[in-house]
C-alpha cells in the first residue's frame, strides 16, 4: 500500500476536521466484518444474527444519549443527519398546515446546517439568523423575540467546531418550552442541536437537554467515518429525504453498514468511560499551549477567548501573518493544523470568524485529541517560535 505520508513522524493538531479511529473501535469492527456479513434486514439465520447485533449497537448508543433504541436512527454522517432534522421537520409542519414555516438557527453554525437552511428560504420557509457575540454565544432574549406562532423548528449546534463556543443548550430548551405554551400554543418550535462535536467531551443527556432532535458523528468520536446518527425524540414528527427499503424506520432507507455501527457503538463507550480525565488533560494541554504561545508573542489573541468548557478546540489569531502560508510552514515541519473548518466552500475567509469580530486572514485552528502529548505541543511552540522569528 503506498502512503503519501513522510515516515517523519508528524503531529496531527486537527482532531476538530476529523479524528483517528481508535484501535480498539477497529477491533470492535473486524469482528462484524466476516461472520456477520449478511444483510439486516433479511429473515434468514444470518441476517436475523446481523439485526440482533445491530439493535445491541443502536441499544448502547442510545444508552450513550439516554435515549430509548428506538429514538436513534442511523445515518450516512453528520450532515446527512442535519439535513434529516431540518427538512424532515419541515415537510412533517406542512402537511399539518403550516403553509409559511419559520426556523431559527444562528450565523456561525456548520456548513450543513447553513447550506440546508439556504436551500429552505429559496423555497419560501421564512428564516431567522440568530446573531452571535464576541463570545460565540447566542442571546437568549434575542431567541425569545425571535419565536413565532408559525416557528416550526429552532437549530443551534451545541459546540462549535471552528472556536468551541459551547451554546447554552438546556437554557435554550427551556426558552422554547415557554414559547410553546405561550406563543405557538403547540407541540412546536421542535429543538434540534448539532451535537457533533460534543460527544467526546460534554454530558449529552437528552433527558436533561430537553433536546428533540440531536446530531452525533462517529467520525469526530474515534469511530469510523461514514456513520452517523440522529435522535428523534419519541413523539416528534419527521418525515424523510430519502426513498428506498424503509431501513431506520423509513427515516434513512439503504443497506445498513453493521461494522460500522458496531464501531460506532464501541467509540462512545471508550468515550463516555474516558470523558471526565480527556477534559481534564486537554484542559491542562490547552492552558500550557496558550500561555507558551504568549511567550513567544503576548499580542496573539484567543478567538473567542477561553471558554468555561474546553473542548480541545482552540483558534488564535497572530498579529501580520498570512495563515495559509503559516499553516503551510507548519505543515513542511510536520505539524497538521488548519485555517478554518474543511467543511466549507473555498470562501476566503470564515463567516463564523466574521461573526464574532476576529481577524479571519491571521487566525488558525488547533484542535487537540487522545493523541496529543504535552511534548507534540512543545515542538509545535519551538516551530512555531521559529517561523515567527524569520517574520519580517
Amino acid at each position: 500500500m503506498v502512503s503519501y505520508i513522510s515516515e517523519v513522524k508528524r503531529i496531527y493538531l486537527d482532531y476538530a476536521s476529523l479524528t483517528p479511529i481508535d484501535r480498539r473501535v477497529l477491533r470492535e469492527m473486524k469482528k462484524y466484518s466476516g461472520s456477520e456479513y449478511a444483510n439486516p434486514s433479511s429473515i434468514y439465520m444470518e441476517g436475523v444474527s446481523a439485526k440482533r447485533a445491530m439493535e445491541d449497537g443502536r441499544k448502547r448508543i442510545g444508552g450513550f444519549l439516554n435515549a430509548h433504541p428506538d429514538e436513534i436512527i442511523f445515518t450516512s454522517g453528520g450532515t446527512e443527519a442535519n439535513s434529516l432534522s431540518i427538512e424532515g421537520a419541515e415537510k412533517a409542519v406542512r402537511h399539518i398546515g403550516n403553509t409559511k414555516p419559520h426556523i431559527i438557527t444562528t450565523n456561525i453554525e456548520h456548513s450543513s446546517i447553513i447550506e440546508t437552511v439556504n436551500m429552505m428560504e429559496e423555497r419560501g420557509v421564512e428564516v431567522t439568523r440568530l446573531a452571535v457575540d464576541r463570545a460565540g454565544l447566542v442571546s437568549l432574549e434575542e431567541l425569545k423575540k425571535a419565536i413565532r406562532p408559525n416557528t416550526f423548528l429552532v437549530s443551534i449546534m451545541m459546540v462549535n467546531n471552528e472556536i468551541g463556543t459551547v451554546q447554552p443548550i438546556r437554557e435554550i430548551a427551556k426558552v422554547i418550552r415557554h414559547a410553546r405554551v405561550n406563543i405557538t400554543k403547540s407541540n412546536y418550535p421542535l429543538f434540534h442541536t448539532d451535537a457533533a462535536q460534543a460527544a467526546s467531551c460534554l454530558d449529552l443527556n437528552v433527558e436533561q437537554l430537553g433536546v428533540d432532535l440531536m446530531t452525533i458523528d462517529s467520525g469526530k468520536v474515534y469511530g469510523p467515518r461514514g456513520i452517523g446518527a440522529l435522535y428523534i425524540r419519541r413523539g416528534t414528527q419527521i418525515e424523510p429525504i430519502i426513498y428506498g427499503g424503509g431501513q431506520e424506520h423509513g427515516m434513512s432507507s439503504g443497506t445498513e453498514n453493521l461494522p460500522a455501527v458496531m464501531g460506532f457503538a464501541k467509540a462512545l463507550d471508550i468515550a463516555k468511560a474516558a470523558c471526565e480525565k480527556e477534559v481534564a488533560r486537554l484542559s491542562d494541554l490547552t492552558k500550557f499551549f496558550i500561555d507558551s504561545l504568549m511567550k513567544i508573542n503576548p499580542n496573539i489573541s484567543i478567538n473567542p477567548g477561553m471558554n468555561p468548557v474546553n473542548t480541545g478546540i482552540l483558534n488564535i489569531s497572530i498579529p501580520s501573518i498570512d495563515n495559509e502560508f503559516f499553516v503551510l510552514q507548519l505543515d513542511a515541519k510536520g505539524v497538521a493544523v488548519s485555517t478554518k473548518s474543511s467543511c466549507l466552500r473555498d470562501e476566503d475567509e470564515s463567516y463564523v470568524l466574521k461573526a464574532i469580530g476576529a481577524d479571519s486572514k491571521t487566525s488558525v485552528r488547533f484542535s487537540f485529541g487522545r493523541q496529543t502529548k504535552k511534548h507534540d505541543l512543545k515542538k509545535t511552540i519551538s516551530i512555531i517560535g521559529r517561523i515567527l522569528a524569520k517574520k519580517p
